[in-house]
């Protein structure tokens, strides 16, 4: 985002701007907000334009009358232009920071995203008012701005959270969020389009199947509720709420074809090819193909798992179905006299393919339910690879 002073002709604006910005003496001295001044926590509402939108954005606007200051500080900044960006951002490694933006500047791209933006002035005390602002400068210097993004730990919405319940002693919250939502739960809830949910559901793990208690709060609508219910001695927090913007976005037009219906039907297709014709019997070129994409998802979970700092994508239980040992097994497929150490991994795979269904509801993990027909078709092709068992067999089974 780019810096602007508040009007151009406001140059007390522009070289706070500039200062805050672009570093200056650490001895020089903050300066000191107005009796005027009015601090308030922005809420922008969600779109699916883009994959970030998904989930809203927060800020703290600080205005001053008489100094002439309207400012907003984002913690929601990057560089597009960053050397290694993409990689950075897929590692985790992106480096986040905090910018100061002109208040109208802010509104105005959200005004063209046609986002709603809604105000909660905080109730606070000239004391508490210069503290927030000087701990907003400090932190906004070049050498201090920077942080590690985390999408659930840290983030534009924690980062404004903890700064302000920061200047108080304690804090009563009055909306109950003792329910039993996790933060995938959340997550889903937030995200409209099915294939994009499928995407981050089976990205991320374990940890965010635990419950999200007042960690919910890394999503900007829920800081928001929370704060209206928030009180300080008896007093709210919130002294006053002001609906900027009441727009209603404009989402994507939702897709009938969701990713479980996709796949059932692709599962029930497959069914009837192999028991019908014995389609992938006589084409295992097919099943190996199928085996083969699972194992690149598998790979590319055990790299979000060990080689990124996303503490979301650790432990993620997908790897069972989708194994990423299937494509060094699975290149011996295609012979016609299989190694007996294949025979002996594609009976253990289907074994806990097998297993991962029967325990569904046993799972430390919550899986999406579009990976049950997945699940299903990886059954039934590791089947086309076994050898059908012999009446001779049996009888050696049951009797030695």
């Amino acid at each position: 985002m780019k810096l602007f002073p508040y009007k151009y002709g406001f140059l007390l604006t522009f070289l706070l701007i500039s200062l805050l910005s672009f570093g200056y003496d650490k001895d020089l001295k903050v300066p000191a907000l107005t009796s005027t001044s009015k601090i308030s926590l922005l809420t922008i509402g969600r779109a699916d334009h883009e994959i970030y939108q998904n989930f809203g954005h927060t800020a703290i606007r600080i205005k001053d009358s008489i100094l002439g200051w309207d400012l907003v500080y984002n913690y929601g900044t990057f560089n597009f232009g960053e050397p290694d960006f993409l990689m950075k951002f897929i590692r985790g490694k992106l480096l986040y920071y905090e910018s100061i933006d002109n208040y109208r500047d802010f509104e105005q791209m959200y005004r063209e995203e046609n986002r709603w933006i809604r105000e909660q002035d905080l109730n606070l005390t000239q004391e508490q008012k210069q503290l927030l602002f000087e701990r907003l400068t400090i932190n906004a210097r070049e050498e201090n701005k920077y942080y590690k993004y985390d999408f659930l730990f840290d983030n534009c919405s924690t980062r404004p959270r903890n700064i302000v319940l920061s200047l108080f002693k304690s804090i009563e919250f009055k909306k109950d969020v003792d329910d039993a939502a996790s933060f995938r739960q959340l997550i889903d809830r937030n995200v409209k389009n099915e294939w994009l949910d499928l995407g981050m559901d089976i990205l991320i793990g374990i940890p965010t199947d635990k419950k999200a208690g007042y960690g919910r709060t890394f999503l900007p609508d829920e800081l928001m509720q929370l704060c209206d219910s928030a009180t300080v001695d008896g007093k709210p927090l919130v002294s006053g709420n002001n609906l900027i913007l009441d727009t209603v976005p404009e989402y994507n037009a939702k897709n009938w074809l969701t990713p479980g219906l996709v796949f059932w039907i692709l599962f029930f297709v497959v069914l009837m090819l192999q028991i019908k014709w014995s389609v992938f019997s006589r084409f295992k070129i097919i099943p190996i193909v199928y085996f083969s994409i699972l194992g690149v998802f598998g790979w590319l979970f055990l790299f979000m798992w060990f080689g990124t700092d996303h503490l979301s994508t650790k432990w993620n239980l997908n790897i069972l179905w989708a194994m990423p040992l299937n494509i060094p097994f699975f290149f011996f497929a295609g012979k016609q006299q299989l190694p007996k150490f294949v025979l002996t991994f594609i009976k253990i795979y289907r074994i806990l393919l097998i297993c991962l269904l029967a325990g569904w509801w046993l799972n430390p993990q919550t899986y999406h339910s579009a990976v049950v027909p997945l699940i299903l078709m990886g059954i039934l092709f590791t089947s086309i690879f076994l050898p059908v068992p012999t009446k001779e067999d049996f009888k050696k089974r049951l009797f030695g």
